[in-house]
């Protein structure tokens, strides 16, 4: 006799663990959950059975033991990457990765020597910044030059550091959101940094601000993390190419937390504003 797997919305399984959004959808990029793809993002489901095993292996976890106190996380700082962290990069990279880019390592040290603000890392407070425990990177670069990555014309370690732009200019921005990586015991990090990256692009606002992010889901966590920021597929481009318009109402909490930032600072230029006139039309 055969069943039926079970599955459920994300608020159904996110009651059942008692976590929040955030804390659930860490489950599910991790692999310990499993999604059933609907017509769209809010459609998807979670596997009940592999909810139950994490709601069981939680409780289990969370038993005090005799003798033993709760470890706090170790406090951290966050700040841009330097050249002089490449060595804390590669040792993370080979923790979550099991392998060293010592290619990539090297153009990064290139593209960092042209703008030292393309990525954020927290660092562990106490190890004076040799111990990495995620960082985030998004390189400033032509639109054209993002597109042909997309479509796989191009790799992203061809990118020359004459084509990585600089703060310096006013006006729109198009960044590639080229990695995003925590170590395994701190997967909270990454929205850490990336809650930091929003507030430096809200301080650079008006003067210079964001358009368009562009992504490729290289691994089925990376995919999952994409989709929990609602970017759109960009299939015209590859199967696994994702894009944020950021003249667009944003779906995610953070999205929107930031657009409304921005428009709180100073009126919308041109190019962030919503493409349709007004904002009571109905869906058809």
């Amino acid at each position: 006799m055969t069943t039926t797997a079970q599955y459920v919305t994300w608020r159904e399984g996110a009651d059942i663990l008692e976590v929040n959004r955030s804390s659930f959808f860490y489950f599910v990029q991790t692999g310990q959950i499993a999604m059933e793809a609907g017509r769209g993002p809010r459609d998807n489901r979670y596997s009940l059975d592999d909810i139950n095993r994490v709601a069981k292996r939680r409780t289990q976890k969370d038993t005090p033991r005799k003798g033993k106190r709760r470890v706090k996380p170790a406090p951290v700082i966050l700040d841009w990457l330097s050249p002089r962290d490449i060595p804390a990069i590669l040792r993370l990279d080979q923790l979550v990765y099991d392998e060293i880019f010592l290619a990539e390592m090297e153009r990064y040290r290139q593209w960092s020597e042209k703008n030292g603000q393309l990525a954020m890392a927290a660092f562990d407070a106490k190890s004076n910044k040799e111990v990495m425990l995620a960082y985030i990177a998004a390189l400033p670069i032509d639109e054209s030059v993002i597109l042909d990555i997309m479509r796989g014309k191009r790799e992203e370690t061809s990118i020359t550091q004459d084509e990585i732009q600089t703060y310096d200019r006013p006006g729109a921005y198009t960044l590639l959101a080229n990695s995003a990586v925590a170590h395994p015991d701190r997967p909270d990090l990454l929205y850490k940094v990336l809650y930091r990256m929003v507030e430096e692009w809200i301080n650079r606002y008006p003067e210079q601000y964001v358009t368009r992010i562009y992504a490729q889901g290289v691994s089925k966590r990376g995919d999952m993390l994409i989709q929990h920021f609602f970017m759109q597929p960009r299939y015209d481009l590859a199967r696994n190419a994702y894009m944020l318009d950021l003249s667009r109402p944003g779906a995610s909490k953070l999205i929107r937390l930031f657009q409304d930032r921005l428009k709180a600072k100073a009126p919308l230029p041109p190019d962030l504003q919503p493409t349709y006139e007004s904002s009571h039309e109905t869906p058809k």
